[in-house]
């Protein structure tokens, strides 16, 4: 691991370059800007988009960052998060200016709900809600909707039953996209068992994310997250949150990550990737040479602005003709992966 002083230096200075950059970047409301694009790398056609589930993505990179910049920067996303709370504890996807159609999730409602819980913000306990989100298998649904499958939890049909109020926006939505009401996103899944832990109702999960090692579909096991390294993401953020049952697929996960590292130290396709795996290595305490180049590759590929480029993050579906991206968004990926190598070097003094 390099210590030199002059690359110590360079470490600091861009982590804090990015957390200028995304302090001058933040809108008022607390919010952070979003891109989609039907271009695979977000580079022409770009439309804004909005949404609370940057603000969640970001706020949670910068938690292994302390400075005041990032507290006022987390500060804020938390105040716009909760302004986007709907009844029940719950969160949908989109936000105003958006039409108010979209149903809630379990992927923007764990990943909020996490990150409130993290820095003590109290809210509606909305376990109940997702609980009785799951299909027979024990994968919990995407989308929170009304379902045939009877629970007796009042909390969940308050939530659900409302969204009849908006059925015809709903059939509509489901039959123009690729969303479908029954969707079971692994890595959705492996946010849901971020946010509740490892309980009963979670097992299921546990065993298909390893299953989908171990039959080497990491790249099209998720129809959203269309990429192997969000899904290493985001998996290996629970072992590292102190789920052991994943302890069993590390030294594969840690070969294939590796196996996609360039000479140049990009792992993957793009920096964004680079900062995933790094991220996802670290979780796996991997402190090697592969580790060293990806987090060289990321200071290199820093701009001017102190940001880092826009690169996909999540997809439309399979077919993947619209990506959604930000350069805030790689940017919190990025100064995560920084942040996080820096804390490693003060270790190894």
């Amino acid at each position: 691991m390099p210590t030199q002083t002059n690359k110590r230096n360079d470490l600091e200075q861009a982590i804090e370059q990015g957390i200028d950059f995304l302090h001058a970047m933040q809108l008022p409301s607390g919010a952070f800007r979003l891109s989609r694009s039907p271009h695979p790398l977000l580079e022409e056609n770009c439309e804004p988009d909005y949404s609370p589930f940057p603000a969640a993505l970001i706020s949670h990179c910068l938690t292994f960052t302390k400075t005041k910049k990032v507290e006022e920067i987390v500060s804020k996303a938390i105040q716009f998060l909760l302004s986007e709370m709907q009844d029940g504890g719950v969160w949908r996807y989109t936000c105003s200016p958006n039409p108010d159609y979209l149903p809630p999730d379990v992927d923007d409602t764990a990943c909020i709900s996490f990150l409130l819980k993290q820095h003590g913000i109290s809210l509606p306990d909305n376990t109940g809600v997702i609980l009785a989100n799951r299909a027979s298998r024990g994968l919990f649904y995407t989308w929170v909707l009304p379902r045939l499958a009877w629970t007796t939890d009042t909390s969940f049909w308050r939530v659900a039953l409302r969204q009849i109020l908006k059925l015809r926006q709903l059939c509509w939505f489901f039959r123009v996209t690729e969303c479908k009401p029954n969707d079971l996103d692994p890595v959705v899944n492996a946010n849901v068992l971020y946010y509740l832990g490892e309980r009963p109702e979670t097992r299921p999960i546990i065993r298909i994310l390893i299953q989908i090692i171990e039959h080497q579909d990491e790249e099209t096991c998720d129809k959203y997250y269309g990429s192997r390294f969000t899904f290493y993401y985001f998996l290996s953020r629970n072992h590292a949150a102190g789920i052991r049952a994943f302890e069993s697929m590390r030294d594969t996960i840690v070969t294939r990550i590796k196996s996609y590292a360039h000479r140049d130290g990009v792992i993957g396709s793009h920096i964004l990737h680079t900062a995933l795996a790094a991220c996802a290595l670290m979780d796996w305490s991997d402190h090697s040479t592969v580790l060293d180049d990806a987090i060289q590759a990321i200071l290199h590929a820093m701009q001017p602005d102190g940001g880092w480029g826009k690169f996909p993050i999540y997809f439309s579906g399979r077919s993947k003709k619209m990506v959604w991206g930000s350069e805030e968004i790689t940017t919190g990926f990025c100064l995560e992966a920084l942040s996080r190598y820096r804390t490693l070097q003060g270790r190894s003094r």
